[in-house]
């Protein structure tokens, strides 16, 4: 007695159906997990389409081993086209996104002074002996609340 029995002849459909299914649980969950199974019931509906009297445990088989091959394949290529979470980290932040930007000094005394960076003047603090005249071009290297702290 096979288990799977069910499975064999049936249309291509139901597991292109079982697809649609997964796609439409990933957009409510949009947890990225679920899209790599639904390929997977894609491509074993074309595998129906081809040899239509594959065995039922055949199918199971293939569709569990291209959904693992999947979501190997698709969570890799997903984490190289993450910024690892750094727009969510700035997004809030007007002064986050100012570091490494490059700005104009317009005034400055001692090691304090202000920046000019796209229209928007900053306050800025400077290392100990780091150059900067008003008129000159200088580069944010990191930024706490709304002070710039400039390279040296």
């Amino acid at each position: 007695m096979q288990l799977f029995q069910f499975l064999v002849g049936i249309s291509p459909w139901w597991w292109v159906a079982f697809g649609v299914l997964l796609g439409a649980m990933e957009m409510a969950t949009m947890s990225f997990f679920l899209i790599w199974p639904a390929l997977a019931a894609g491509l074993i509906a074309g595998l129906l389409v081809v040899a239509p009297q594959t065995s039922g445990e055949v199918q199971i088989a293939a569709f569990a081993i291209l959904a693992i091959i999947l979501t190997f394949i698709g969570r890799a290529w997903i984490s190289r086209l993450d910024d690892g979470g750094e727009a969510a980290r700035t997004i809030n932040s007007r002064a986050d996104l100012m570091v490494g930007r490059q700005g104009q000094v317009i005034e400055r005394t001692g090691t304090e002074g202000y920046v000019l960076i796209d229209g928007i003047r900053w306050r800025a603090i400077w290392p100990e002996g780091a150059k900067g005249a008003p008129g000159d071009q200088v580069i944010v290297a990191r930024a706490e609340g709304m002070t710039l702290y400039i390279e040296a």
